[in-house]
């Protein structure tokens, strides 16, 4: 059976046609195909310019897939459930005290160090609930994302819907949600920020996270040591909550990148009411 690849260059043979016009660049006759009788080509030129097209269209799809893969993950596969924060920066974080200022700092000075991936640290923002926690570690993901020079992959995820949505895909094999798929996304981002840390074991009547989240946290924790996390709790309500080694993951190289908010720092939740 005669191959693809010999039918087509018998049509071609059959139906151009070689004129006298000589190709000034590679000094061969240029063609003319009969069916469309448009302007004679070199075939050369026309060969160069497609190998020239495939070759760029190959570099966008492979650029496309390494943003989806890095600065647009933040977009594409964050879990936030308070949809006022996605438009957080660091330009509108409100300083009104001295706290508010030195949090911003440190988070400025932590976003900055995160641009090194080789930089490997946690920062823990502490407090009461309305300070501007999550907002200032959105801030600091944002600022990665988009100023970086190598790509990095970033991640924002609500603790609390995050072991929501993995315990309603458990009758889902295929659910994009599950244990396996979530485990794998949170440790392999380059900067995680786990927000509101505390939320998802509030409803246990000891206080206290279950074996359940620990084994989940602690797996994904354990593999990292580039991680923000935001929470209500303070160190003596973390070592109720959680074990003695899921704590110590938390505090990775913590020193010099934590941010405490105390009472004096009203809810900027309330501002308006």
């Amino acid at each position: 059976m005669e191959s693809t690849s010999n039918m087509f260059n018998d049509f071609l043979n059959k139906h151009t046609t070689v004129t006298d016009e000589e190709c000034s660049k590679h000094h061969v006759n240029k063609i003319i195909f009969d069916v469309s009788k448009g302007q004679p080509f070199c075939p050369i030129c026309q060969k160069n310019e497609q190998e020239t097209k495939e070759k760029e269209l190959t570099i966008k799809y492979t650029n496309q897939i390494k943003k989806r893969r890095t600065s647009k993950v933040l977009a594409k596969d964050s879990i936030m459930t308070d949809s006022d924060l996605k438009d957080a920066t660091f330009d509108n974080f409100e300083v009104t005290n001295d706290e508010q200022k030195q949090a911003l700092h440190i988070a400025k000075q932590s976003a900055y160090q995160y641009l090194n991936k080789d930089n490997q640290f946690n920062t823990l923002l502490t407090g009461e609930p309305g300070r501007g926690k999550s907002h200032l570690a959105l801030s600091m993901l944002k600022a990665v994302n988009n100023t970086t020079e190598k790509p990095q992959s970033c991640l924002f995820v609500s603790v609390d819907e995050l072991f929501r949505r993995i315990k309603d895909s458990f009758n889902y094999s295929d659910n994009k949600y599950s244990e396996g798929n979530m485990v794998r996304l949170l440790t392999n981002v380059d900067l995680l920020v786990l927000d509101d840390l505390g939320s998802e074991a509030s409803m246990n009547r000891d206080k206290s996270a279950s074996d359940f989240v620990q084994k989940i946290l602690f797996g994904i924790l354990n593999a990292r040591s580039r991680t923000i996390i935001t929470t209500n709790l303070n160190a003596k309500e973390l070592e109720a909550m959680y074990n003695q080694k899921l704590v110590s993951r938390m505090e990775k190289g913590v020193k010099g990148h934590l941010i405490k908010f105390t009472e004096k720092t009203s809810d900027k939740r309330l501002v308006d009411f």
